[in-house]
């Protein structure tokens, strides 16, 4: 408990705070599914798209702006068009529907115009180019004109840091003029840019405590503090720096509504802050929360063809002896994942959420062409990226009665089940494409080029493969088409959500006329929540433009585990992921639904980079057909825990990959899609001890509040020491991490207000408390969770 000579008693809170709960005006269905996300205004105008938000956009009545603003709304109710700047971070703008008005948060832009130059210093270059973070690794977004023998590029930027790269003639350098650089994985540098004062000290907004229907939160800034209810603002008041406010009546009717709070101070925002309610009253156990929680979701991805053969009977693999053995069908299917549920394998290791790779016909010949070094070979479509149907379930897997099973057994073990969905292409011999071959884009590019793997030159029309038509998502048609092919998974299969393939290379209509037609077809006559996760490789301005209430819930936050990658595998700074995980937090909020994987069937696996297997500069499917990729070195199973105990200790949703809970080791594709091993008698000790680490880790995420639902504070950041805090009223979770060769002891500035008497070590590592510093002491590559 936090200490109470220090702390105000609920008496005296009670003389100023506002009394018994009162309802206020909200109509009995509201008109926003879910919480509104926050608009973040662009440097001069910003376009709201309605029916992001509101079920029937047509029934606006008017639009309410702080005064520095202005709002002009079309005559159709469709947009609204917001001119001007705020003159503070936050603000809020009333939406009058029906009769009922809607609140909704308004961020101010913190773009800023930058230029940078390049001196050739005498040097002759055709072209000068930047690619980096700020312009998603685009070089065409950002050309450079001379001057006076200068080079220079002027663009808009958001506050905040930037990996980027020169182009010289088409050749990558980092950026002579800047010293600043950081590892990019890949054995060598980029450039880094920091626009802003990064370093500025944000205020801090705390949960304090709760007597219902009264919250009290704690902050220096009380007097800019905005609260929500949903989505309307809420009254509050405030003594010295503590506010209160009165949870309204209308949330007692309610399974599940939510409190959501900001601040500021000198300019800074704070941390968000996120109360679930049940029927009114604060949530502080997880045994109250269900698996319609999105921020208690634990997610495992299965690659089904990998996983598990529970029916031999279906197993058939491609007839061609062209196809090497690692490329072709091993027999994982839907019964393999029923059974693994049934025997509790999942709820030993802790997961509850289940991320299935596509399950659509894939062609029953082989395709593609490895001929780079060591073996030739094509591929077949074990994976389910090439789709031959968007809507047949491929045998292989098995039927659609055994795949409603999965399911049913599923949610009767309170799991979610989620699926990998590919919109961007279609194999060649889909029937889409044969009957339409002009809904695709040019395979050309009108200079000859051949338009493949260019992911971001050309975004929106690259081919993956020259037999993976990309489909034209600019024509109406190709959207209507798509959008209900994949409703259709949702309306005639109970499941909570879908991945999204290739998120960033289809235009947002897509995904606006996708989740508009959910809502219409699914959650608004059924009140089923579908659950959207995209994947975007690129800039966080890229991967955050998908994510609002009328697009997608959340994207893989491919930028941290990138940081964690270089940190617990490179053995880089910590103070880099400190900055990376802070970069998260102003784009995505503290409380995000981002993914934080472990890996993926994409990328070499994490504990074969740590421990040298396959070096970080080489290529790493070569590396996986010209050698067998052996066992790892011991001290790469804790750097693995490690990274595991980071995403299972930040905001957002930990993603696991098949294997990672215990090190399955391997080189990039196709050796890092190896059989799943379960049996004792199939793992090494190192793999055991890793597990039941792992499982003990995800045991911690699943029934602390703090770990879904509290705060943020980095206490101590060196290059290999690391420890942050998360606070959820009087409960608190500490981390701290050791990277180095040798044994540290790290210091951490304790929280007032907390009573540490009851401080616990969960891993069994020493501790000490002096003069309100804690010092815990770590052996080399390890950590420790301490719970109060």
């Amino acid at each position: 408990m936090m200490n109470k000579i220090l702390k105000f008693t609920i008496a005296a809170l009670a003389l100023w705070a506002m009394g018994c709960s009162s309802y206020i005006d909200a109509p009995k269905d509201s008109q926003i599914i879910g919480q509104a996300s926050p608009i973040s205004l662009e440097f001069d105008k910003t376009t709201i798209i309605t029916a992001d938000y509101f079920i029937s956009p047509s029934l606006i009545d008017s639009v309410v702006v702080p005064a520095s603003l202005s709002a002009a709304l079309s005559q159709d109710r469709e947009e609204v068009v917001l001119s001007g700047s705020l003159d503070n971070p936050l603000d809020v703008m009333t939406f009058w529907v029906d009769g009922y008005g809607y609140d909704i948060l308004l961020k101010k832009s913190n773009q800023q115009e930058v230029t940078i130059t390049f001196d050739p210093e005498g040097k002759q270059y055709e072209t000068v180019q930047l690619k980096g973070e700020m312009n998603n690794w685009n070089p065409a977004a950002a050309p450079f004109t001379k001057e006076e023998g200068v080079w220079k590029t002027t663009m808009l930027v958001n506050e905040g840091v930037y990996q980027y790269i020169l182009m010289l003639d088409g050749k990558e350098t980092p950026d002579p003029a800047n010293p600043n650089t950081v590892s990019n994985g890949m054995g060598g540098t980029n450039s880094v840019l920091t626009v802003g004062d990064v370093e500025a000290e944000k205020p801090m907004l705390e949960t304090y405590d709760h007597s219902e229907p009264v919250v009290y939160l704690k902050t220096p800034a009380i007097e800019n503090t905005i609260v929500f209810w949903e989505n309307y603002q809420l009254e509050t008041r405030y003594k010295d720096n503590i506010l209160s406010f009165e949870i309204p009546a209308n949330a007692q009717s309610m399974e599940r509504s939510h409190i959501r709070a900001w601040t500021y101070e000198n300019g800074r925002l704070s941390n968000d802050v996120l109360i679930p309610l049940s029927y009114g009253k604060v949530i502080r156990d997880t045994e109250e929360l269900t698996r319609h929680d999105n921020h208690n979701w634990n997610m495992y991805f299965v690659l089904i063809d990998r996983f598990k053969d529970g029916n031999p009977a279906n197993t058939r693999k491609v007839d061609d002896p062209q196809i090497h053995p690692k490329a072709n069908y091993y027999g994982g299917d839907f019964a393999g994942i029923t059974q693994t549920i049934q025997s509790g394998y999942f709820k030993d290791i802790g997961v509850n959420t289940l991320w299935l790779s596509p399950i659509t016909q894939n062609p029953e010949d082989a395709y593609g062409l490895w001929d780079k070094g060591g073996v030739t070979t094509t591929f077949s479509g074990y994976h389910g990226y090439w789709p031959v149907s968007s809507s047949k379930v491929d045998d292989r897997f098995g039927t659609e009665e055994e795949f409603r099973e999965l399911l049913d057994v599923a949610h009767q073990n309170g799991m979610n089940v989620i699926l990998d969905y590919v919109a961007n292409h279609v194999h060649e011999l889909h029937p889409v494409y044969q009957r339409n071959p002009d809904w695709a884009t040019e395979l050309y590019l009108p200079d000859g080029r051949l338009n493949t793997e260019l992911w971001d030159e050309q975004r929106l029309t690259t081919w993956f493969d020259t037999f993976m038509p990309t489909l034209d998502f600019s024509r109406e048609e190709v959207i209507e088409t798509m959008t209900d092919s994949a409703l259709y998974w949702v309306k005639d299969f109970e499941l909570d959500g879908f991945r999204h393939d290739a998120t960033k290379h289809i235009q947002l209509e897509f995904w606006r006329t996708l989740t508009r037609k959910i809502k219409d077809s699914v959650t608004v006559p059924t009140g089923r929540q579908i659950f959207q996760i995209g994947e975007t490789y690129g800039s966080r301005e890229l991967i955050a433009s998908y994510i609002n209430s009328g697009m997608l819930d959340a994207q893989f936050d491919f930028s941290l585990y990138d940081a964690g990658l270089n940190t617990f595998g490179q053995g880089n700074s910590f103070e880099g992921l400190e900055t990376q995980l802070q970069e998260s937090f102003n784009y995505y909020g503290y409380h995000n639904l981002m993914g934080y994987i472990s890996g993926n069937h994409d990328k070499t696996r994490f504990i074969t980079l740590t421990s040298g297997e396959v070096s970080w500069s080489e290529d790493g499917k070569l590396a996986g057909w010209t050698r067998e990729i052996e066992d790892p070195q011991a001290f790469a199973y804790d750097r693995l825990s490690m990274f595991h105990v980071f995403n299972q200790t930040i905001p957002g949703i930990p993603v696991t990959y098949q294997g990672d809970e215990y090190g399955q080791p391997g080189a990039n594709d196709p050796d890092n899609r190896r059989w799943m091993e379960f049996e004792e008698d199939e793992l090494s000790s190192l793999e055991l001890r890793n597990r039941s680490v792992y499982s003990t880790l995800t045991d911690l995420r699943n029934t602390e509040m703090t770990l879904t639902y509290g705060d943020f504070r980095f206490h101590t950041v060196t290059e290999n020491t690391l420890a942050y805090s998360r606070a959820y009223f009087e409960e608190q979770v500490i981390a701290a991490f050791n990277k180095s060769d040798q044994q540290q002891v790290v210091e951490v500035l304790l929280r007032n207000e907390f009573d540490y008497s009851n401080l616990e070590a969960q891993f069994g590592n020493d501790f000490v408390i002096e003069d309100g510093v804690l010092k815990v002491t770590l052996p080399s590559n390890s950590f420790e969770i301490l719970i109060l």
